[in-house]
Parts: C-alpha cells; sequence; structure tokens
C-alpha cells in the first residue's frame, strides 16, 4: 500500500497545494515522509523473525531474501503457515 500509494497521494497534494496555496512546500514535506515510511516498511519487512525459531525469516547476515522468501531459511516453515 506504502508503494503503490506514493504517486497518487503524493501527487495529488502537490497539484493541490500548488492550485491552493501557490507553493509546494507541503508537498516537499509529504514526500519526504512518504519515502521514509516506505523505507521503515522495507526494513520492517526484512528483518520479520518467524513465529517457530525466532530468527529472520527471509535471511541471514550473509545474503536475504526479502519478502520473496517461500520458506523460513533457518527452520523451512513455509511462509502463511
Amino acid at each position: 500500500m506504502v508503494f503503490l500509494g506514493y504517486v497518487p497521494v503524493v501527487g495529488t497534494l502537490g497539484y493541490l497545494s500548488t492550485k491552493l496555496f501557490h507553493t509546494a512546500t507541503p508537498f516537499f514535506v509529504l514526500a519526504f515522509f512518504w519515502m521514509a515510511l516506505f523505507l521503515f516498511t522495507g526494513v520492517r519487512v526484512n528483518v520479520w523473525r518467524c513465529p517457530r525459531c525466532g530468527q529472520w525469516f527471509s535471511g541471514k547476515w550473509w545474503y536475504n531474501l526479502g519478502f520473496m522468501a517461500r520458506r523460513c531459511v533457518h527452520c523451512g516453515l513455509p511462509k502463511y503457515q
């Protein structure tokens, strides 16, 4: 949702702030906030812990499969189980 909503939400606010207030400052503030939210969400997904073993679900210290991991790389627990 964060990825798909960036362009419509930030673009709409940029357009409205330019038309109503004749400034683009709210656009830049929201764009920066949205990029920080995207970074935070990405980090949370990549360090998600496995419910069975408690280790990172998708990676070890030397590699990371990210959200594409189908099983826990430590104990083999299938995703969505």
